[in-house]
């Protein structure tokens, strides 16, 4: 779903999800020293990162920021933005814009607490969600989610080839017939030709779909009516990809903590923008715009059908494209009775929206039980072998 991820992420697997979803593939970034470094004045030290850096210069009363620490700052906020940014930058607000503004800040409150919770228990960037879920709540926890991740990923595809054949509609021809042409196209892409796109490509891909989110917002965006509170669930379609994206919270990884959050914090200043539109713009051309918008969204669907195929293989052990071409008929089945019950692009973002806050709360409970089970430390007011024995009899005077 990189609705993050979602950015529509392949989630799950690593951060970058997760890629949305999404969220798969994000590389660590980080800096070292030479090795060998000599000890004393102008030595490497180390930081909060792990990272080696030169030490403040003299007379700056040790207050300059590393230069390793700022590194491992922004690359951590990016890598939480590539993983939670994607086609969701496009689709919720089509789907649902404008929302209120309160809504989206609700939205990313509650995940930046989530963050921090599962930061505390160990973090999600190691392994992935799964991973977290099974090292502290057994394999069958692990399967509820990744259940979750097949089954939100194939529906919400009905909602991203809705809004591409919308998109397309603007062009020529009926909205529902380019949505099950979309979807089609990218099943069949998916099954037979599974291997990811690039790097280069998909850093293209990231930022047509921005451009194209971007172009429909200063167009007043693409909307027939204002959502309302319930856009809340929806929403959170959007940051799929950060629940695999999460750094250890204690030392050293608290700078790479920091720079997921202030990731977080940017992802959701942009939503908050994109969800409330400005008024129309005259005489702007829609043809190469709604064209754009197709392309990346049926690119996204395609890789998160891939996505569904690899949880599939989690699941059952059976390939991959098989795991694909069934996600796929699943979100053609969700597409065609949301057609026939006149359902909207809005209504279909419910349904990886609820599985995506069923992911976020099963991996909150993860954590919740590493921190409840955690060994408390001994105090160090007596030494145990001068306590004396419990029922010891007491000498008499």
């Amino acid at each position: 779903m990189r609705g993050g991820g979602t950015g529509v992420r392949a989630a799950g697997a690593g951060p970058g999800a997760a890629a949305g979803t999404s969220a798969a593939g994000n590389a660590a970034a980080g800096a070292g020293a030479p090795a060998g470094a000599a000890p004393g004045a102008g030595s490497p030290t180390a930081t909060d990162a792990g990272l080696r850096t030169p030490p403040a210069a003299p007379g700056t009363g040790g207050h300059t920021i590393a230069p390793a620490g700022a590194r491992t700052l922004a690359a951590a906020g990016s890598r939480a933005l590539v993983a939670v940014l994607g086609a969701g930058a496009l689709l919720l607000p089509a789907a649902l814009a404008p929302v209120p503004a309160g809504w989206a800040v609700v939205v990313a409150l509650v995940v930046i607490i989530w963050c921090l919770l599962v930061a505390g228990a160990g973090g999600t960037a190691q392994g992935g969600a799964v991973a977290f879920v099974r090292r502290r709540l057994g394999f069958r926890a692990a399967r509820v989610v990744t259940g979750l991740y097949f089954a939100g990923f194939a529906t919400g595809q009905a909602a991203v080839a809705l809004t591409a054949g919308r998109f397309a509609a603007r062009l020529w021809g009926d909205a529902f017939l380019w949505s099950v042409a979309v979807l089609l196209a990218a099943a069949t892409w998916a099954t037979y030709r599974p291997r990811p796109l690039s790097t280069p490509v998909r850093r293209l891909r990231l930022a047509a779909v921005l451009a194209a989110a971007g172009g429909w917002w200063a167009l007043g965006g693409v909307p027939d009516a204002t959502a309302s509170w319930w856009a809340v669930l929806p929403l959170l379609f959007g940051w799929v990809g950060i629940e695999s994206a999460v750094p250890a919270g204690p030392a050293p990884q608290r700078t790479a903590l920091a720079g997921t959050l202030l990731g977080v914090t940017c992802a959701a200043a942009l939503y908050a923008v994109l969800l409330r539109p400005p008024a129309p713009l005259a005489d702007l051309p829609l043809a190469p715009l709604a064209a754009l918008s197709v392309l990346v969204l049926a690119l996204y669907c395609r890789t998160n059908l891939q996505a569904t195929g690899a949880r599939w293989h989690e699941l059952t052990s059976r390939p991959q494209a098989e795991g694909a071409a069934g996600a796929a008929t699943l979100a053609l089945g969700t597409l065609t009775l949301a057609h026939l019950t006149g359902v909207s692009a809005a209504g279909l973002l419910l349904l990886p929206g609820t599985a995506t806050a069923a992911i976020l709360t099963v991996v909150a409970c993860a954590a919740v039980h590493t921190l409840m089970n955690r060994p408390k430390e001994k105090t160090d007011d007596h030494d145990r072998h001068h306590r004396p024995l419990e029922g010891a009899a007491r000498s008499r005077r």
